[in-house]
């Protein structure tokens, strides 16, 4: 297939990009930050979130105007070897036009989120948005979608965005991928977790509980203790990401 054919199938069917205006408000962190009592809320002061992750269709702009990012291009210091590793012949699967954009690195993820004008979101940002349920739904339903997503057998091609919205109308936080965040090892330790006595060694122990707020919220330490294993050149198959802005930037349709 020839890219210049692909391109024009790849347009017809994307989606128009948005941004979603986050309300400001107080959040409660899931783990007792450093300079935090526990329990204690933080003020999260409002700002704009991408309506959806990044898809396949948006990464590959990215990449004609940036073409340091191709596969094969970036050095090993910005993106391991599974680098985009479900694109063949250097582009996206048709099938996966509209599908979130997965196997990027924090570097790569920065990168777009840059070239757009844009920045990826706080840790605290995205966990204040994710925590809201969707319209008319409690929060045992939310932790129900993210507990069944962790459970069930994943697809071979993710399915498009647009499955799950919360009642701000952001898309997908939940049931579809893990997504790259700013300060991402912001719990992160070095060495050998099991040996140091801090944040994430302590994190799926029984001491983990004296740092957390909420000892149920199996959902906030999955994602916790995932992003703390991460270092910034990491891609996996269901990693992901999507934008944040202080201002609201609309994207030209392409």
């Amino acid at each position: 297939m020839k890219p210049s054919l692909f391109i024009c199938i790849f347009i017809s069917v994307s989606l128009s990009a948005e941004m979603v205006k986050i309300p400001a408000g107080n959040w409660k962190p899931f783990l007792k930050d450093t300079n935090a009592k526990l329990g204690e809320t933080i003020k999260i002061k409002s700002f704009y979130l991408d309506e959806y992750p990044v898809t396949q269709k948006e990464y590959f702009e990215f990449l004609k105007a940036n073409p340091e990012w191709r596969k094969g291009k970036v050095s090993s210091l910005f993106a391991d070897g599974g680098y985009l590793g479900d694109w063949k012949r250097m582009v996206p699967d048709n099938r996966s036009a509209n599908s979130p954009v997965t196997y990027v690195s924090w570097f790569s993820a920065n990168a777009f989120c840059q070239w757009k004008g844009k920045r990826l979101p706080l840790e605290s940002e995205w966990e204040y948005t994710a925590s809201v349920p969707q319209a008319g739904k409690s929060k045992k339903a939310m932790e129900s979608v993210i507990l069944g997503w962790y459970g069930e057998q994943k697809p071979e091609y993710l399915p498009s965005v647009g499955k799950y919205k919360n009642s701000h109308g952001v898309y997908d936080q939940h049931g579809m991928i893990w997504e790259w965040v700013f300060d991402f090892n912001n719990t992160s330790v070095t060495g050998d977790s099991r040996q140091d006595s801090d944040l994430e060694s302590n994190l799926f122990c029984g001491g983990g509980s004296l740092k957390a707020n909420d000892f149920s919220n199996y959902a906030s330490y999955m994602r916790y203790g995932y992003r703390a294993g991460l270092k910034g050149w990491y891609t996996a198959k269901y990693l992901g990401f999507r934008c944040a802005s202080d201002n609201n930037i609309k994207d030209n349709p392409l």
